[in-house]
């Protein structure tokens, strides 16, 4: 399938009804677009890190969330780093470079903003290609027993090899 071509910013307040909608078609629950809702305007949210895909008419197709997560060392030290996800393509768009430009645009902003490490859980076959491997083969634990092939994280040029530990999401995920 050709790419499509698309408008990658940062959400603003008249996306927010286009982007719950967009998650609850998508995951045909409302779950990851409760997680979205709660960490708008919480301690856990990245000012910028709620991107857009936009269509040529403007309409919202793709939706990919950072948010402030930690990773607790062995000393109980918490380092700040992002977790990726809720992450949502229209179903009839995926396989067009949707998902693709909204993980490009979130690295670099995580790069231009000196994150050391954005963690996920997702597809085990989707995320490499942007870099991701298996966050246990870098020391970094997930909040729950979660399969080594969907946890996974991306070193970013601020990573240091100390940054090792247990993974903590905010709490709008309720995980861990």
């Amino acid at each position: 399938m050709e790419p499509l071509s698309v408008h990658v910013r940062s959400e603003r307040a008249a996306d927010r009804d286009a982007i719950r909608a967009l998650h609850d078609l998508v995951f045909e629950e409302p779950d990851e677009g409760e997680i979205v809702d709660a960490l708008r305007g919480s301690a856990d949210e990245i000012e910028g890190g709620s991107l857009v895909a936009l269509d040529k008419t403007g309409a919202v197709i793709g939706h990919l969330l950072a948010s402030r997560g930690f990773i607790v060392g062995p000393d109980g030290a918490e380092r700040s780093v992002w977790m990726l996800g809720p992450f949502a393509v229209r179903a009839d768009l995926q396989g067009r470079g949707v998902g693709a430009r909204l993980m490009r645009e979130q690295i670099n902003l995580a790069k231009r903003r000196g994150v050391p490490l954005i963690c996920l859980f997702g597809h085990a076959s989707y995320y490499p290609r942007f870099g991701f491997q298996p966050a246990r083969s870098m020391g970094i634990e997930p909040p729950q027993p979660w399969p080594d092939e969907h946890w996974q994280a991306l070193r970013l040029p601020a990573y240091s090899a100390e940054l090792r530990g247990v993974a903590r999401y905010a709490p709008a995920f309720k995980v861990g």
